[in-house]
């Protein structure tokens, strides 16, 4: 709602990036009705990605590909690619959401995909 205050007052302007993220002690959770609450709740113009933290983020990372959001993943955010097994690197993150992409036959944005979604100028 405040967003589309600031896109009327001509604050900011289209097109919208929203980053989601959810699952954080204190904050939205990480639960599939949070996700769709917050993806139902922006423009549909608007594009958004999802960062999970801990054990939400694998699912989460999913339910936006499945979706047709983007993902972010990083060691920040959770330090395992599954239970109990620590990822050597954001490395390991990274290709488990590039085989959740496949899967769901997305394509992973190069960098310059990614700077004209987030409509960064290079």
């Amino acid at each position: 709602d405040q967003v589309l205050r600031l896109v009327k007052k001509g604050h900011i302007h289209r097109p919208l990036h929203f980053s989601f993220v959810l699952g954080v002690p204190g904050g939205q959770t990480g639960e599939e009705r949070d996700f769709l609450f917050l993806k139902e709740s922006i423009p549909s113009d608007a594009t958004y990605s999802v960062a999970g933290i801990g054990r939400f983020e694998f699912p989460l990372a999913e339910l936006s590909i499945k979706h047709g959001g983007h993902v972010r993943v990083g060691l920040e955010d959770n330090i395992y690619i599954s239970k109990g097994v620590k990822a050597e690197g954001n490395k390991d993150l990274v290709e488990e959401v590039v085989r959740m992409a496949s899967k769901f036959g997305r394509q992973v944005a190069t960098p310059e995909e990614a700077r004209k979604i987030l409509g960064l100028k290079v």
